[in-house]
């Protein structure tokens, strides 16, 4: 039993010796222990986990029903987003995967969702970055919770980054920017939208509104990060 628990560690420590494993985030070096994020880099990422009477968002959407997030948009998060966008490291979503687990364990209301829509993105902007990173959330939230995706949802054209504009500027920049390629599954399903980051809600009332004049019932909106004072 002794050598059942030690020789993997053993063939681990081997392994790291020359495929060192480095923190996702700092890329310094990993102890053996650790895994994904360094000690100072995970602290720094609980730190910033929105406690669990802050994950609902407060706001009264036009077309949203209601809305979650994990995270606050800040420090270690911000940066992990800013890789996982401009250095293509869609493998950085992994730090936050036991965080969705936790969530979607505590809330098992949203398994009454009908469907789950990622915020789809323009194609130019897919082939540029590979990945669709509110995609790939979307695609954990229905691991989870055993609710079926339907990826109809369309972005018809390229927009500036949301991130270069004001409040009123996002929400003509998106203006009629998505479509429903097939309004009929839509029509009367409850619908939980999955996006990374909620800065202003323009893009996931925008798309929200789309869904809805498709036919869509309910619409939920859940994210892994929300920015504050924008």
């Amino acid at each position: 039993m002794f050598f059942q628990n030690v020789l993997p560690r053993y063939g681990e420590a081997l392994l790291r010796l020359f495929y060192p494993s480095l923190c996702a985030n700092c890329e310094s070096l990993l102890e053996l222990q650790e895994s994904g994020l360094c000690v100072p880099c995970r602290g720094a990422l609980e730190a910033l986990r929105l406690l669990p009477s802050e994950e609902r968002i407060r706001l009264s959407f036009r077309y949203g029903h209601e809305g979650w997030a994990l995270f606050r948009y800040d420090g270690v998060v911000k940066e992990i987003f800013h890789k996982i966008k401009f250095e293509k490291r869609r493998d950085l979503l992994r730090v936050f995967s036991n965080e969705i687990s936790r969530f979607l364990a505590r809330r098992p209301r949203l398994a009454e969702y009908d469907c789950i829509v990622a915020v789809p993105l323009d194609l130019g902007r897919r082939l540029e970055r590979e990945f669709n990173q509110s995609q790939m959330i979307a695609t954990k939230v229905q691991e989870i919770l055993g609710v079926k995706r339907e990826k109809s949802l369309v972005k018809k054209r390229s927009t500036p980054p949301q991130s270069l504009l004001g409040r009123e500027e996002r929400r003509l920049n998106l203006s009629g920017v998505f479509s429903v390629s097939l309004p009929r599954r839509m029509r009367g399903k409850s619908v939980l939208l999955v996006d990374d980051i909620f800065t202003t809600g323009a893009t996931l009332e925008e798309a929200a509104k789309t869904l809805k004049a498709a036919g869509a019932g309910r619409v939920g909106y859940f994210v892994l990060a929300r920015a504050f004072g924008n």
